[in-house]
């Protein structure tokens, strides 16, 4: 009855394949429609973001259809590593013949991309983050080294706002709120994937472990919870749903001392990035920018002007800041706001001018804070074909 019941929830608040394929494209819309569920699954389970997870899927395995994907059911790229003991694949990435894992279903790489970025300290800085806040989860995934092609977050924060992927992120954070988790695949799926989840689940030390206990992990949400855990058998009787969750989130979390959430994303210095086709450096709070402009050699009346900033010596919070003049019109057409939002916090996030965004949401005072879920708009109609063009032209490969 509980299956049943958490069916209906996800009928009822996701949208349906055919409303979203009259969008995006039909293929898309069936990647989605596949996959959204085991990515809601995972962020009640571990915290990484389902819009995130999506978009990443959706660059990483070209909608399903890369050769990774296709022969080894990979839809991240993830590479072989050293712990990494299941099926090889061979394949030219940034070097020729690297290896990558193989899975036995596509939901067992879905899992694994959780514990990949869980069990990795360099990663662990992400999870502080509001898990709505994917633009910063975007940036956070390039400083960490997941991709290296620089314009890897502009790409993936596009996808997100195409595809309007933050509605399940959203909707996942509600049904944690409510004690549902989303038990989609069945029993045999997991099977497979036990070398992939359990090592961080375990204990500390993830990179030898990652084989002793890895079904434990993947059955969790359906019925070997009491395999991880000295007397979990009682706990799980009455509510197995509730009690997944929560469980491997705690144990696999490898920061050893929480600390609150950040009102700002906390960035690594002068790390260049390329937003909407403009090129940006990420500073932290506290940094001059005076030598900020020396060494980026612009001039410090460019940087405030590019940035549309009031002059200041000591930079106030961690920032984005543009090298050059931003676009006037967005790469997506809407953005969504996640809260506490304002038009020029959205300019710097989407590389557009200020002023085109005030023109395009007349409505909107420049410094009005904006609740969570209002679409701003990023381009103008009339405009949106020739500046298709003109960012096609200038496209590097």
């Amino acid at each position: 009855m509980k299956l049943k019941f958490i069916y209906t929830i996800l009928i009822a608040t996701t949208t349906s394949l055919s409303g979203i394929a009259q969008t995006i494209g039909i293929e898309t819309a069936t990647y989605i429609n596949q996959f959204k569920n085991i990515a809601m699954q995972e962020q009640i389970r571990t915290g990484v973001p389902a819009a995130i997870k999506l978009g990443q899927a959706i660059l990483e395995s070209q909608t399903g259809k890369s050769r990774l994907a296709t022969e080894a059911n990979n839809h991240f790229g993830i590479k072989c590593k050293t712990e990494w003991r299941g099926p090889k694949i061979y394949h030219n990435d940034d070097a020729n013949g690297e290896c990558f894992r193989v899975y036995d279903n596509a939901d067992a790489s879905y899992i694994d991309h959780s514990n990949f970025l869980k069990t990795r300290t360099h990663y662990s800085f992400l999870f502080k983050l509001d898990i709505r806040d994917f633009t910063s989860w975007a940036f956070g995934l390039k400083q960490a080294g997941y991709a290296t092609n620089p314009n890897y977050p502009a790409q993936l924060i596009k996808a997100i706002n195409d595809y309007d992927l933050a509605q399940y992120t959203l909707i996942a954070i509600e049904q944690k709120k409510k004690g549902i988790d989303f038990i989609i695949t069945p029993a045999p799926a997991q099977a497979t994937d036990t070398p992939i989840k359990a090592a961080p689940v375990v204990q500390p030390a993830p990179t030898k472990e990652l084989l002793p206990a890895p079904a434990q992990v993947m059955d969790t949400p359906i019925k070997a919870a009491p395999v991880l855990q000295p007397a979990p058998t009682k706990e799980l009787s009455p509510a197995p749903t509730k009690e997944v969750a929560p469980a491997p989130a705690k144990e696999v979390a490898p920061t050893p001392t929480p600390a609150p959430t950040p009102a700002t994303v906390s960035l690594l210095e002068n790390t260049k990035v390329t937003i909407n086709h403009t090129k940006a450096v990420l500073a932290t709070k506290g940094s001059s920018l005076l030598a900020i402009a020396n060494q980026q050699k612009i001039s410090l009346s460019k940087l405030f002007e590019y940035n549309e900033l009031a002059e200041m010596n000591i930079l106030d919070q961690d920032r984005i800041l543009f090298l050059e003049k931003k676009q006037k019109y967005g790469a997506s057409e809407i953005h969504t706001t996640l809260g506490s939002e304002t038009l020029y916090s959205i300019a710097q996030k989407e590389g557009i001018q200020l002023s085109s965004l005030l023109v395009l949401n007349p409505s909107i005072e420049k410094d009005s804070i904006l609740p969570a879920g209002q679409k701003i708009k990023l381009r103008a109609e009339a405009a949106q074909k020739p500046s298709t063009k003109k960012s096609k032209k200038g496209k590097k490969k």
